[in-house]
Formats: structure tokens, C-alpha cells, sequence
């Protein structure tokens, strides 16, 4: 067996998201927030690899300018290469995060 491609594993995952809409959409016993709240909760299961996907990076990638910018203006920037998946379904549900 072959390796799924690019095309294959992002129709996979879009079709997930799609199946959360569906789910979410037709929830009969939530507010729209909590459908929001749901649907956000369960893309960032599927980012975590807490679904039937396998997890994801996730990953800033700031235009190469943007940090001289911000040190020029004296703000802060987003640094390249650090993968903030992982447990974000957790960190979603707790209020002081």
C-alpha cells in the first residue's frame, strides 16, 4: 500500500470539519454559542489527534519581515517553528488560559 496524498488527507480532514458542521448544526439542546464553543472544541480534537485523524502541527509562520518590524517598533513577534498542538481541546475548556 501506498501513502495517502496531500489531495486525499486534506479532503479527509475538510471532511471532517464538514461533519462537525453537520453534527453541530442540527444540535437541538444548545444555544448558538454552545454550538460555536462545540465546533471549536471538536477542530481542535481533530488538530490534538483526538479523533479518527491522525494529530497535526500547528505551527506559526510569520513573513520573514515581521520580526524586524516588531523589533523596530518596539512589539513583539511570533517566532517560526514551535508547534502549539497539542492538548488545545484541554486548554479551550479551561477559563484561565
Amino acid at each position: 500500500m501506498s501513502p495517502y496524498t496531500l489531495d486525499e488527507m486534506r479532503k479527509m480532514y475538510l471532511d471532517m470539519i464538514r461533519a462537525y458542521i453537520d453534527y453541530w448544526a442540527i444540535e437541538p439542546k444548545k444555544t448558538c454559542r454552545e454550538k460555536l464553543e462545540g465546533l471549536a472544541f471538536s477542530i481542535l480534537l481533530i488538530i490534538d489527534g483526538e479523533s479518527a485523524l491522525p494529530a497535526f502541527s500547528l505551527t506559526p509562520i510569520p513573513h520573514p519581515g515581521d520580526r524586524q518590524y516588531c523589533i523596530d517598533n518596539g512589539e513583539r513577534w511570533w517566532p517560526s517553528g514551535i508547534d502549539i498542538a497539542g492538548g488545545l481541546h484541554e486548554d479551550f475548556v479551561k477559563e484561565d488560559v
